[in-house]
């Protein structure tokens, strides 16, 4: 894929973004880690358990003369089914909830690549080129030059104050040398 000027700017204004994201996955993985592991401490149900539990469980009405594939014999859908309800401890279905955390770590990695990725062009650009598309891109999402142009002029690591133009003719340059990296 080519890439050009809107696409770097796209990719930069989403860094805080997927930031967020990798912090709230890690919220929603380490909840249902502890959902997981607290899934069948109270009482977990043998396999006899489970097969008596369903013969004893009652047939719905709708069930009796359903013309759909589901099984209506008991003792079929008992053998069929019972390892999945056996599975289904305490409320909590405990495929799901390694679903979720297979699939919640792998969008992890691939944001943690994204963003690994950006920082890797930054640290390419010199310190005013990487202030400057950090103030505007990242901090500001590409929405306000004063407010890049203050943070810039306010910034330690540079002793002169520029203008708005000067800023942006600074960014352009840095984004051009972005655009030599990503497109080989």
């Amino acid at each position: 894929m080519k890439y050009i000027k809107e696409d770097i700017e796209n990719i930069l204004k989403k860094q805080k973004e997927k930031e967020g994201k990798v912090f709230e996955i890690d919220f929603k993985i380490d909840g249902y880690q502890q959902r997981l592991e607290l899934a069948g401490t109270v009482y977990e149900d043998t396999e006899k358990e489970t097969i008596e539990n369903m013969q004893l469980k009652g047939q719905p009405y709708d069930s009796i003369h359903s013309n759909t594939n589901k099984t209506s014999d008991k003792v079929a859908d008992t053998a069929i089914n019972y390892k999945k309800e056996q599975r289904h401890v305490n409320k909590e279905d405990r495929d799901y909830l390694e679903s979720e955390i297979d699939r919640l770590k792998l969008e992890k990695d691939t944001l943690n690549k994204q963003i690994a990725r950006v920082k890797s062009w930054i640290d390419k650009l010199n310190t005013e080129e990487a202030i400057i598309l950090e103030e505007f891109y990242i901090n500001n999402e590409g929405k306000n030059w004063d407010k890049a142009v203050k943070a810039y002029n306010e910034n330690e690591k540079i002793n002169k104050e520029l203008q708005k133009r000067r800023l942006k003719e600074i960014s352009n340059n840095a984004i051009e040398k972005i655009l030599k990296i990503v497109n080989i």
